[in-house]
């Protein structure tokens, strides 16, 4: 995994979260494999929930568990297993949905538990950039959370996550999601690819109404991840998500408070 180089806290004016109180984005966590035969079906609903709601929905498919094979392209890494382990996964494809749930929901849940969190009133507010510097492929990331109510608990979690598009490789059942289908191949997308803070997020207070918490963190990408056979982790197909989440429970944080690109 890339170096983390850099962490520290201030408390400024913002320059990138809203201070206006809104409702709660949602981060959808697919639980997924490439022997999965239902799986492409699932990347098909949660790809339209992010297509029906721009800007405050995404998707990140967590390949970890038996269909997940570590054959080229393996997409296993210790935070896909970390996560997936953080939660009740009865089969595949199921998903956390701000992880509202100790158990994952199946697929045809996901619609409306998401338009549920959409419909409620966030504590918080994320936002930030990531400037990819090409040549030394060091990202500075600025994440900054700002409260626009008190959460029930006086430490919360902030978790950055890593994720790739754009990687191609066998798919079971792929031919049942033909938009991702290309010249016989895969296309997979927004995969987990790394945690650039710990997995379950680092703690963060005072989460109460008026604070402004900015974080930054240099980190260095890897050129491959996974182990074996491990996939390039292309620069021009990278998205650096952030979320906060709520509490420590049993072995993760949860429920997600909201979350942004």
């Amino acid at each position: 995994a890339g170096a983390l180089l850099a962490c520290c806290m201030q408390v400024n004016a913002q320059d990138f979260v809203s201070t206006a109180p809104a409702n709660r984005n949602v981060v959808i966590e697919e639980f997924t494999g490439r022997n999965c035969g239902y799986c492409p079906d699932g990347h098909k609903i949660a790809n339209q929930i992010c297509h029906d709601n721009p800007g405050r929905v995404w998707a990140v498919n967590v390949h970890a568990g038996g269909y997940a094979p570590t054959s080229f392209p393996n997409f296993n890494t210790t935070e896909s297993n970390t996560i997936l382990n953080g939660f009740g996964v009865s089969g595949f494809p199921s998903g956390a949905v701000n992880r509202s749930d100790y158990t994952a929901l199946n697929r045809g849940q996901w619609a409306s538990a998401a338009a549920q969190q959409m419909g409620q009133v966030a504590e918080c507010n994320v936002a930030g950039q990531a400037v990819v510097n090409p040549a030394t492929r060091v990202a500075k990331i600025t994440v900054e959370v700002y409260y626009t109510g008190n959460s029930e608990e006086a430490n919360n979690y902030l978790t950055v996550m890593m994720f790739q598009d754009s990687i191609m490789g066998s798919q079971s059942g792929g031919t049942s999601n033909p938009e991702q289908m290309i010249n016989g191949q895969y296309c997979h997308m927004h995969i987990l690819r790394s945690t650039v803070t710990p997995t379950w997020g680092e703690e963060i207070t005072p989460t109460t109404a008026g604070t402004l918490i900015t974080k930054e963190y240099v980190y260095e990408i890897p050129e491959t991840i996974g182990t074996p056979n491990g996939v390039e982790v292309d620069l021009d197909n990278i998205t650096f998500l952030a979320y906060v989440s709520e509490k420590q429970q049993g072995a993760t944080t949860r429920p997600i408070l909201n979350v942004n690109e």
